[in-house]
């Protein structure tokens, strides 16, 4: 039988190293100020979503999943939306600081509850929607911050791609069987052609290109397979906690870097956002350990 400590330690460093990814994506945003939104979504994604294709083709090769699962009514849809949130959460840390970014994305679990319970009924416990209002109220300070300073359009594009993001949870849970690393390859690609046919003629140098091949491989490629990797063998509360890493090493490789502040309302937001997410995830991060510390019965 495997070792369960091991698989349990390998799941914990993939999901740690996809989140350390993800959260370099600001820093590369920042790398190529000189370039428009099109520009920088029509090469991350591109290099992304055809790094992520070249995998799906060979997990089906290995026959890792049923390519006949990708014949659903619900594929259009996912596509949809995960090339939208592609394409809003370039053009969200490009026009407002990473820290807004990530403290509004935080917010995500909580808009999917409530989506969920819009178009499947499903019901949350207190707690979340406790929790919930709090992650709010921290959104609602951020935004009043922005007022003056030309940051609400970015924060805009930074609620609509969580928006996005969160009915895509939902609408992926309505057909479960629906293989999620070709999608999301070929979401990327459409979002590619989207920058494509809005990016403006601006020369691209040889620098420009390796910044959005890395921004692209990383943060598409790399970083979701291996959270998907690992979330296998993790719980999911300890998964979504390692997770919320993000929201603060992204602001800190871009202060450390570039020297980018975050403002007074949007450390307070943020503050609002993490506490209401670690309450919420506290029940359930207990019993996963207590259910970690008590071993199965031998068989």
């Amino acid at each position: 039988m495997p070792n369960t400590a091991a698989v349990r330690r390998r799941g914990f460093f993939f999901v740690f190293v996809a989140t350390v990814l993800w959260s370099l994506a600001g820093l590369f945003s920042r790398m190529v100020p000189h370039l428009d939104i099109g520009t920088v979504l029509c090469g991350r994604a591109a290099f992304g979503g055809g790094c992520g294709l070249l995998l799906a083709v060979h997990d089906w090769r290995q026959s890792k999943f049923d390519a006949r699962a990708l014949i659903s009514p619900m594929t259009p849809v996912v596509i949809l939306m995960s090339s939208t949130a592609i394409s809003a959460y370039v053009a969200a840390v490009m026009l407002t600081s990473i820290a807004d970014v990530l403290v509004i994305y935080a917010t995500l679990p909580f808009l999917a509850a409530g989506m969920a319970y819009v178009i499947a009924g499903e019901r949350s416990s207190r707690r979340t929607l406790i929790a919930a209002g709090v992650a709010m109220i921290g959104v609602v300070i951020m935004v009043i911050g922005g007022f003056g300073h030309g940051h609400l359009l970015g924060q805009g594009m930074a609620f609509f791609m969580t928006a996005a993001f969160a009915l895509l949870i939902v609408l992926q849970r309505r057909d479960a069987r629906l293989p999620v690393a070709p999608i999301n390859a070929v979401a990327a690609l459409v979002a590619a052609a989207f920058g494509y046919a809005i990016a403006k003629p601006v020369p691209v140098t040889a620098y420009d290109v390796g910044v959005l091949f890395l921004f692209g491989v990383t943060t598409i490629t790399i970083a979701f397979t291996l959270f998907m990797e690992g979330a296998k063998d993790v719980p999911p509360a300890e998964a979504s906690l390692i997770a919320m890493l993000d929201v603060v090493l992204g602001p800190l490789w871009v202060l450390m870097a570039f020297g980018e502040r975050p403002d007074v309302a949007t450390i307070i937001g943020g503050g609002f956002v993490l506490a209401a997410a670690l309450w919420r995830l506290a029940p359930e991060l207990r019993g996963e350990a207590r259910s970690i510390a008590t071993p199965p019965p031998t068989l």
